[in-house]
């Protein structure tokens, strides 16, 4: 589960101000809004990415609020993906391992079953610039997943597919909520939540709410 309460957090034009938010094991919440309403730092605000001014954070009915970003629960999947271009993809699905402290053996077999998970062991040796963008997304969720979050923080993870590659895209992530993992997916686009998320609220970060 995911519990946010009373949240504060300013940073130039934007102010995210007594902002709450309860989702339940097992949820998928489409948080929806324009571009540039913050959705982003929102999600950067749970994963541990930027300091809290106010409020606390909730993951699986632990405290996380003042917890550093590699201990928390929570995985988070950009828009562009973040792959880091100067390691292959095994590397890239193993880098949170790694700065866990597992032991080699351990990241091998780990980064391997989720690369058979998500049908991307033939992808293992490549370089990201080599791979094209449903390929890329597979990485990049494979390295969000591969710590077994609690919860999976999606920032526009669909908006730089084209429509077949999309279609896959959901059925994958609706794959992933059937693990029973929590699941907010921020996204501007309502046809996503139409397909995806059993809970969709409105973002208004001004009025330190969100609207069913």
């Amino acid at each position: 589960m995911l519990k946010c309460c009373e949240l504060e957090y300013k940073v130039g034009s934007f102010h995210l101000k007594d902002f709450s938010l309860e989702l339940q094991k097992g949820d998928y919440c489409a948080l929806f809004g324009p571009s540039g309403s913050g959705k982003t730092v929102l999600l950067e605000l749970i994963a541990g990415l930027r300091p809290l001014k106010k409020g606390s954070i909730f993951i699986d009915g632990m405290d996380c609020t003042h917890m550093p970003p590699q201990r928390r629960p929570a995985g988070i999947l950009f828009q562009d993906y973040a792959l880091f271009p100067h390691m292959n993809v095994f590397d890239n699905i193993a880098w949170p391992l790694v700065i866990r402290g597992l032991k080699k053996l351990e990241i091998k077999q780990t980064v391997t079953q989720m690369a058979e998970d998500l049908d991307i062991v033939r992808h293992l040796s490549r370089m990201p610039e080599l791979l094209s963008g449903g390929e890329k997304q597979r990485v990049a969720l494979a390295r969000t997943l591969v710590i077994h979050p609690k919860v999976l923080l999606l920032d526009e993870p669909l908006s730089a597919l084209d429509a077949p590659l999309r279609d896959q895209s959901i059925q994958l992530l609706k794959n992933v909520s059937q693990t029973g993992i929590t699941i907010l997916h921020v996204t501007h686009d309502q046809a996503e939540v139409d397909a995806l998320a059993n809970r969709s609220f409105a973002f208004e970060p001004d009025h330190g709410i969100i609207v069913p």
